[in-house]
């Protein structure tokens, strides 16, 4: 089945537009019958929201999840995110659930962690499940949801996947907006003992089993982290390296290089300011951009768009602040800035654009990026002074 469900069809062969979910479930004609059953996550929903679902206005695919937006009886409207891939699938082929748990964990711990942060607007989690694998082989379709993780978020007012519709003064009033959440998000550091709990974990493949120093916002800190990465990369001569179906192992080239990493970092990575600025312990989001962003568009003249929530935290980390990335996704280009601390494009899709676009994708660039130092100064001295480590 490989690892996410496909968007249905209806009888007559079309799309499924995402409309009147509830009337076809209970008329017996789910889009998503002998898949997973609508009616569990409503059930589940409601026993740990004390409320009743009276509609789902609209479902939408993501890449990796639905996206239910929920009527409720008592309460304000709902966003339900559930993954379009269950761990317990028959040949299921996605992140295993020794990612997915531990992933998933780390996104509802980051939201209840920036509830009382309103600059930075993450989204208000309501309630949340991790996914469960079931113990056997997987021979069936679920009868359960256990498999996929499921979120439950208050809807924040506004819409998402507004860009491409916004006026060219109403996009830099946007990218302002942008600017302020990332340097909200910069100045924030999140407490000690969260960054214990999740730093191993966030740390992505390839990564060590163990850190034999304490999590702390020291040069020495991370230093050893980049070590312990990198030898966690490039173990010894005849392991594998890289992933696995490359069936790639360790010679004596990429050990030569692991020494020459090895001897270099503490040369590439600065010293420590006076005030301690630069290996504090920094939040990224891991993903940020307008596609993951709930944005209200008012008419009021002058006032513009207003960003009301960040979502998707899930591929979050957390770094020291001479790592931290300024980049903002919006379509069809990365903004971001070079080792210099300068404006840059860092990704267009698709790549053939003409000279006109990416004059004004540079504008773009330049006026995030003014905007983002004008709210956090220091983040393009830690930029500076961590160009070699990040190169």
């Amino acid at each position: 089945m490989g690892w996410r469900d496909d968007w249905p069809s209806m009888p007559d062969g079309s799309e499924y537009n995402g409309m009147q979910l509830l009337p076809l479930v209970r008329a017996g004609k789910s889009p998503f019958q002998g898949v997973w059953d609508v009616n569990l996550p409503i059930r589940e929903i409601e026993e740990h929201t004390n409320t009743k679902i009276t509609d789902i206005a609209t479902v939408r695919k993501g890449s990796n999840n639905y996206g239910l937006h929920l009527k409720a009886s008592n309460r304000p409207d709902l966003m339900a995110r559930l993954a379009r891939g269950d761990v317990n699938m028959p040949d299921f082929d996605g992140f295993p659930i020794e990612w997915q748990a531990p992933e998933a964990a780390f996104e509802a711990a980051v939201y209840d962690l920036l509830r009382t942060e309103p600059a930075i607007r993450a989204s208000r989690l309501i309630y949340h499940r991790v996914p469960v694998l079931h113990p056997g082989p997987n021979r069936s379709i679920p009868l359960d949801l256990a498999g996929r993780r499921l979120f439950v978020f208050e809807k924040a007012e506004g819409r998402d996947k507004v860009w491409r519709e916004l006026s060219k003064p109403d996009k830099l009033r946007l990218l302002d907006q942008l600017a302020t959440v990332q340097a909200a998000l910069f100045h924030y550091t999140p407490p000690l003992d969260f960054a214990q709990r999740h730093l191993l974990d966030r740390l992505y493949d390839f990564m060590p089993e163990t850190l034999s120093h304490p999590v702390a916002p020291t040069r020495e800190f991370w230093l050893h982290v980049m070590e312990a990465k990198i030898d966690a990369t490039i173990r010894n001569e005849g392991a594998l390296i890289g992933w696995e179906d490359d069936h790639e192992t360790v010679g004596p080239g990429a050990l030569a290089a692991k020494k020459s990493l090895l001897r270099a970092l503490p040369h590439l990575i600065p010293r420590e300011t006076t005030d301690g600025s630069l290996y504090r312990l920094a939040l990224d989001h891991g993903d940020f951009g307008v596609h993951n962003t709930t944005v209200k568009v008012t008419e009021s003249k002058g006032r513009g768009p207003l960003v009301t929530s960040l979502f998707d935290w899930e591929t979050g980390c957390i770094v020291p602040a001479i790592l931290s990335d300024p980049l903002v996704a919006v379509d069809p280009v990365d903004l971001a800035a070079d080792e210099r601390g300068e404006p840059s494009v860092a990704r267009i899709i698709p790549k053939e654009h003409a000279s006109s676009d990416m004059e004004r994708y540079t504008g773009w660039a330049c006026h995030y990026i003014q905007s983002l130092y004008t709210n956090a100064p220091d983040y393009k001295f830690a930029i500076q002074a961590g160009k070699d480590i990040r190169h």
